[in-house]
């Protein structure tokens, strides 16, 4: 629904609301602030950042969310495009390996690394396959150019974007019927390689095999341009962001949740707080995820799209079990920066989380030791262990309160039973847990779901993915990781970047003097 242009004659300078200061919120915030719109952010918790969170309690600071940020320039220009230095708000570290992947019969691969370093491991695992992953990453590459410039950084607003050469081209290039794991095997025949190269896929909350090959080429961007680590840990990214928001003149108000998009007709005016207090803008951005958004925030009256029993019968994608740990008297040495532990049959994992919607027996998880990069984060003699355990999300009868001391004795357990940890328990000073309803009720995630709410199939895709200017509503708009492109830290700024676009795109009165 293409908005009405609601500024006055005497208007120079637009106004914009924005409901939460996620990364997607605060994107969108500085790109309309730094072109003379006067953003305000209502965010209902008392920091910014959204899942990218930190806990800081007993000498210990713990990142609560994504612990890995790819591709830099991404992160970089949202800074040097307001004539800032990135190195000021964001100084990066870069992770060799990316991470080690381990399996529990003792084999290894390390992600990340020259060419000629993960060929030569590969060998180890099997002689053939290694040969075919120089193969592998080209396509993979592909997938990566295919993707970025036809897709990731172009808006879907209309049918006719849909419909435009370059993205019919980039269909046929993406073989949306294929699935990454299939396009993996292609290429690949040992399954622990085949394991390596797909299992990507749960950053984004689905199974590779049921995950469009569109998306096979995390691998690629990890070893082209590095996994990396803020010093300070990753929540210096959402703090470096606030910053800059608030350097621009942008206004954030903490501790005070929207309760209603404030409506005339089909038009959105503003916003209602929880204090009573009805916010007059010119747009109205919305970072909550979005299926929660239409239902908290607009009536279901008023939706057709989105009605809530259309919403309920979306895709969702999985969660995560997350379980941050001080521990003492470890050194640690044997394991790097990341890790990730696969499990013994992966299919059957994968079948626990997707289908059968139940605790993982053996799970898989992501250890990461973020103290061996900055010792810092952690008191002198501490280590800071961060466990990402994926699972199911709220739409299972898994009953958290009940069952996370389950899964955490699991995960712990297995840590210790292979060795990678021996005697973990013991160790253990500091210990909080963060589950999905955890997810649901922080940060208002539909289902707990953790990674990016609606799993990127094919329908839900690109233009079949939530648009960022409403379908149902003018003058109202969403931004972050259930809107196109999708999820994922660099994604989910280029939203903001593309969401601000949009909107200066459909206020062209708006003659204000660009940052």
């Amino acid at each position: 629904m293409s908005p009405p242009l609601s500024l006055h004659q005497d208007e120079v300078r637009p106004s914009a609301i924005i409901v939460g200061a996620g990364l997607g919120g605060l994107a969108t915030g500085i790109h309309l602030a730094r072109h003379g719109w006067k953003v305000t952010i209502f965010e209902r918790n008392r920091h910014a950042g959204g899942r990218m969170n930190v806990l800081e309690e007993a000498g210990f600071r713990i990142d609560m969310g994504p612990t890995m940020l790819m591709m830099p320039e991404v992160l970089h220009e949202i800074f040097s495009i307001c004539n800032r230095d990135p190195q000021d708000y964001l100084p990066l570290t870069k992770l060799c390996p990316a991470y080690r992947i381990l399996w529990p019969d003792g084999t290894t691969l390390d992600m990340g690394v020259e060419m000629d370093c993960l060929v030569q491991q590969a060998r180890k695992i099997e002689a053939t396959d290694a040969a075919r992953i120089p193969a592998l990453l080209a396509a993979m590459k592909a997938k990566y150019e295919n993707a970025r410039y036809r897709f990731i950084e172009r808006s879907f607003n209309s049918p006719l974007d849909l419909l435009h050469p370059t993205t019919l081209v980039g269909l046929l290039k993406a073989l949306p019927l294929e699935s990454v794991y299939q396009m993996v095997s292609r290429y690949l025949a040992n399954e622990k390689l085949r394991q390596a190269f797909s299992f990507q896929t749960l950053y984004l909350g689905i199974s590779p095999h049921r995950c469009p090959s569109i998306y096979a080429l995390l691998p690629y961007v990890e070893m082209e341009f590095g996994v990396w680590f803020p010093m300070g840990g990753t929540y210096t990214l959402a703090r470096g962001l606030e910053r800059l928001f608030l350097e621009l003149g942008g206004q954030i108000r903490y501790c005070l949740p929207v309760e209603q998009i404030t409506l005339q007709g089909r038009v959105a005016k503003g916003v209602r707080t929880s204090d009573g207090c009805e916010h007059l803008a010119d747009a109205v951005i919305c970072n909550l995820d979005l299926p929660t958004a239409y239902q908290k925030l607009i009536p279901n009256a008023l939706r057709r799209k989105y009605s809530n029993a259309t919403l309920a019968q979306k895709e969702y994608g999985c969660s995560g079990f997350l379980l941050y740990l001080g521990v003492k008297g470890l050194s640690l040495s044997n394991l790097p920066h990341n890790s990730i532990v696969l499990s013994e049959n992966y299919d059957e994992v994968l079948e626990d989380i997707f289908v059968r919607r139940v605790l993982p027996n053996d799970p898989a998880m992501h250890l990461c030791v973020p103290t061996h990069t900055d010792p810092n984060l952690a008191p002198p003699g501490h280590h800071v262990l961060y466990i990402l355990v994926p699972c199911p999300n709220t739409q299972s009868e898994i009953r958290w309160d009940a069952m996370a001391p389950v899964l955490r004795d699991r995960t712990i357990g297995k840590l210790e039973r292979l060795g990678l940890i021996p005697n973990l328990h013991k160790h253990i000073v500091f210990e909080r847990w963060f589950t999905p309803a955890d997810f649901e009720q922080l940060y208002g995630c539909y289902a707990g779901a953790a990674y990016g709410g609606l799993t990127p199939t094919f329908l839900q895709s690109a233009y079949f993915r939530p648009h960022s200017r409403s379908e149902e509503i003018a003058n109202l708009y969403f931004v972050g990781a259930s809107t196109h492109p999708g999820g994922g830290v660099p994604i989910v700024l280029t939203s903001g970047k593309l969401t601000a676009e949009l909107i200066r795109k459909d206020y062209p009165r708006a003659k204000v003097k660009t940052g």
